[in-house]
């Protein structure tokens, strides 16, 4: 029998599976720790499930969570808690120290994938290119940054999360406008980075007992501002014979598995800027990205990536997984942001040929505006095609087809 698993696991991605796939890979021997305000959608998709949750208010911030799952996994004598959000991810860490009578060390591990400047600190010390970037605590602090480096600027939240409080400041009027917004003239933790305007790249994958399973690069279309900004936000796979995938698998490896602590058996999702013909990194998270990557690697690679961490924890079968495996086929996603105004007509259903898999969140007669994070999307898609260049032809024509099809007031 496979030991109990405590889960957290924010509601967006719980319901991004059916019951029948989450039992698959539970066996109903758990518990998942969610946000109460999913709680009808969640009882509602989950019957069976439904007694193992543990929903609370304000979910994410509630210090509250932590200490109940705490005393829940030593009553179980599990030692298997897994986040598969980034913001789970160190306190969840928190207790599986505590379980192992701190004879583990991964909270301090994972502050590594949380805390950006120690991160990126780390790297640069193996030798990987990163960009200019300091603390900063006070104005004087970033006017001494902007003295050194010149504008663009870029401040942000050292474990901020979905592009959160990332505010790219362009010249001193800029900065005298972020500096009036702020609550107090002491800067509580953030930092800030000379500004690189160039196309992204992600990798996504897997990790199991310290050996990459899935290795998964992709190219983005805008950036994660742009997305928040309004624009649609498409990656592409890169075609194994691209000489960007090979580099990108590289970096990868590089960082997981010589710059940063061993984790083991983890998710990760890393951010890298392609700058000329230089790869310059910019954050990674041991946690997938968001939008439909999960669901993209399971469509390319043939194995839910969520689920093997998940059995692969637990010592079912993924843990025997040691060979990197190979994409089955060359995929694209497509997140649609919502626009601000009332939407008046939206199709439920994406008909169009090379569309693998769609979701469409948009209520219509909803009245929208903008998006806070990076994972507001309103309509998420998946594609295929034969070439790199197909692939690029179908997320625009799909980008097209729902601007067509949903009407704005």
């Amino acid at each position: 029998i496979l030991e109990p698993i405590i889960l957290f696991a924010p509601a967006k991605i719980l319901l991004q599976h059916s019951e029948a796939e989450w039992l698959s890979v539970l066996d109903g021997n758990c518990l998942i720790y969610s946000d109460l305000s999913a709680k009808e959608l969640l009882k509602q998709h989950f019957p069976v499930l439904s007694s193992a949750l543990r929903l609370y208010e304000n979910f994410n911030d509630s210090g509250v969570v932590e200490l109940d799952a705490l005393v829940a996994a030593k009553e179980l004598g599990t030692n298997n808690v897994l986040a598969l959000a980034e913001v789970d991810l160190l306190r969840v860490a928190r207790i599986k120290d505590r379980l192992s009578n701190s004879a583990t060390r991964y909270e301090e591990m994972t502050l590594l994938y949380r805390d950006k400047f120690l991160m990126k600190q780390r790297l640069s010390e193996h030798g990987i290119r990163i960009n200019p970037m300091a603390v900063v605590r006070s104005a004087c602090e970033l006017n001494d940054f902007v003295e050194q480096y010149g504008f663009p600027i870029v401040v942000k939240p050292r474990d901020g999360r979905g592009s959160g409080g990332v505010r790219v400041l362009q010249g001193d009027k800029q900065l005298r406008d972020y500096l009036r917004e702020q609550h107090s003239t002491h800067l509580q933790n953030l930092m800030v980075e000379k500004y690189i305007n160039a196309s992204m790249l992600n990798v996504n994958g897997l990790y199991i007992g310290g050996r990459p399973v899935i290795i998964s690069p992709v190219r983005s279309t805008v950036t994660c501002l742009d997305f928040l900004s309004g624009e649609s936000l498409g990656f592409q796979m890169l075609s194994e014979n691209n000489p960007l995938h090979q580099q990108c698998v590289k970096i990868t490896r590089q960082i997981v598995e010589q710059a940063l602590p061993q984790l083991g058996t983890m998710l990760f999702h890393l951010e890298i800027f392609l700058d000329g013909q230089d790869l310059v990194v910019c954050e990674i998270a041991c946690r997938l990205g968001g939008c439909s990557v999960n669901q993209e690697l399971t469509d390319a690679y043939g194995l839910n990536p969520r689920f093997a961490l998940i059995d692969a924890e637990r010592g079912g079968k993924a843990a025997l997984l040691k060979e990197m495996i190979k994409p089955r086929r060359l995929l694209g996603q497509l997140n649609i942001p919502p626009r601000t105004g009332k939407l008046i007509e939206c199709p439920a259903l994406i008909d169009l040929p090379f569309v693998r898999y769609y979701s469409v969140t948009a209520k219509k007669g909803k009245d929208y505006a903008g998006m806070k994070l990076t994972n507001g999307e309103i309509v998420s898609a998946i594609v295929e095609g034969e070439t790199e260049d197909a692939v690029t032809d179908h997320l625009v024509r799909l980008d097209n087809w729902v601007r067509e099809k949903f009407v704005w007031a």
